[in-house]
């Protein structure tokens, strides 16, 4: 099962996936993905643990 690491907390991996899902319909779309939107960094911690 992925592991959040923000809290060490074991999800299925579907659950990881919806909440995948739900910060990308978050997104504001300003087509603009730095590093510092905290959006953009959530959604790819939350890829990264789903492809481990």
């Amino acid at each position: 099962m992925p592991t959040w690491k923000c809290t060490g907390t074991e999800v299925t991996a579907e659950k990881a996936q919806e909440s995948l899902d739900n910060i990308k319909s978050a997104c504001f779309g300003c087509q603009i993905h730095s590093n510092d939107c905290p959006i953009s960094h959530a959604a790819q911690e939350i890829a990264c643990m789903i492809e481990e």
